[in-house]
């Protein structure tokens, strides 16, 4: 298995990505406006999503355990890295190789996990279709229940994208080419959807990376 096939690097991209949208509202947060309060509270919470999601899977090979180590290291989280770093060493055999790692999950729950969760082409696929739907949707002074129904539907789709974790590098630039062509389409409408626009810059960002074989 290559570093890329590794599933510890799509979880560990999607924590970044969910903590640096995080951040960039943090440094602009006025606390006294709601509607921002809301969106930091949101960004939170995937953020604490992501990570949940990035402490339940142990690295499997050596590129992805020297990527959790660079990651905890930017972080500086050197007491809860240190373990999940340990939790990993402790499979190793005397060459290094992962691939009788004690992983924390066992296979069985992997599978069934795996198994129930949209792939990458599906989350792309109903994100297209909700987004073109909701380009000839009624406007909301015609029929509103409609208007809010198909900006729902294309909202939650877009939120598929973000947090479906890519499998392999074909899955990897599809996801990168659909979030290149959605932000390309959505730009003059940024502001207005933050934090998801800045999630979404992030993870083509990390997308990149990942591609490239870089480790951050």
């Amino acid at each position: 298995m290559d570093a890329v096939a590794d599933p510890i690097l799509a979880v560990i991209a999607d924590h970044r990505a969910a903590d640096d949208a995080l951040t960039l509202i943090l440094d602009t947060l006025d606390e006294d406006d709601e509607e921002a309060m809301r969106a930091h509270n949101r960004a939170a919470d995937r953020c604490l999503d992501a990570r949940q999601a990035m402490n339940a899977i142990v690295p499997v090979t050596m590129g992805g355990l020297q990527a959790l180590v660079a990651h905890y290291v930017r972080y500086q989280e050197y007491t809860d890295g240190f373990e999940r770093i340990g939790a990993a060493l402790e499979g190793c055999d005397s060459t290094l190789r992962l691939s009788m790692l004690r992983v924390e999950i066992t296979k069985s729950e992997q599978d069934v996990e795996v198994a129930n969760r949209p792939t990458v082409p599906d989350v792309i696929f109903a994100h297209r279709a909700a987004w073109d739907a909701f380009q000839i949707a009624p406007h909301e002074d015609v029929d509103l229940d409609a208007a809010y129904e198909a900006q729902g539907d294309m909202q939650d789709a877009f939120d598929q994208v973000l947090i479906t974790p890519c499998t392999n590098r074909t899955e990897a630039l599809a996801l990168r080419a659909h979030l290149q062509w959605w932000l390309a389409e959505e730009a003059e409408l940024a502001a207005d959807y933050q934090p998801k626009y800045a999630i979404a810059e992030a993870r083509v960002a990390e997308l990149g990376m990942l591609l490239n074989g870089g480790v951050p």
